[in-house]
């Protein structure tokens, strides 16, 4: 079903504008194909991965724009003849305050997923290294299951250690996946257990070591001494 005008947000924008030049071409375009003519073209890569965030709310608005065109058509026939001039204008009026509407009230789970995959971007730029396709697919994937938050203290963690790679990274997502880690609390409780834990085992150490120099001190104690 074709249309004749969508809603673009900002945190699409803010998203695509990371990308290279061409990259966001092709995501404008899947973006204008997909909600004018409900429509998919072919893209691959960082395209792909941002566009994926952004469908679901295109399809979103799609669902409250038919919402609209549904109301619309209940009404009565008096009513359809009066406003049958300005009936393309009463859709695209009803889609946006509808949109306006519930926008504040019930974001959208896939908008605040574009949003928070700008910050995911920004950081790993500012403190990574320029983000390549590769590692802007697997932290999308991430992004799509768990909090941001998550994701940027991972980031966090790998520059703590001086490992900025995308590996590293990996790495610490899929072990707090693992131990069903999934916000900032949790891996930080899971943090002071593990150093309480690596505190013992050192504390433990010390004492095995002590006590074992203080058996070698005794065996040898008397020598000479006969």
């Amino acid at each position: 079903m074709e249309r004749d005008s969508f809603i673009f947000y900002r945190s699409f924008y803010e998203a695509i504008k990371e990308i290279p030049e061409q990259e966001q071409l092709n995501v404008y375009k899947a973006i204008t194909e997909y909600a004018l003519n409900h429509k998919e073209i072919e893209i691959t890569g960082i395209s792909k991965a941002i566009f994926t965030l952004i469908k679901p709310q295109l399809d979103a608005n799609f669902q409250k724009y038919l919402n609209g065109k549904k109301q619309k058509g209940s009404k009565t026939e008096a009513n359809d003849r009066q406003s049958n001039s300005k009936s393309e204008t009463n859709v695209n009026v009803n889609e946006n305050v509808n949109v306006n509407e519930n926008e504040n009230a019930n974001e959208n789970v896939s908008d605040s997923c574009v949003d928070g995959l700008q910050e995911i971007i920004e950081f790993y730029n500012n403190n990574i290294g320029s983000i390549t396709p590769f590692g802007l697919e697997i932290l999308s994937d991430y992004a799509k299951e768990m909090q941001k938050d998550l994701i940027i203290l991972a980031m966090k963690k790998a520059v703590e250690a001086d490992i900025r790679t995308i590996q590293y990274i990996k790495g610490i997502l899929n072990n707090w996946n693992k131990k069903g880690i999934k916000t900032v609390a949790d891996a930080e409780k899971e943090d002071k257990q593990f150093k309480q834990n690596s505190k013992k085992e050192i504390k433990n150490k010390v004492q095995q070591r002590d006590y074992s120099e203080d058996d070698f001190s005794k065996l040898y104690a008397n020598v000479g001494g006969k």
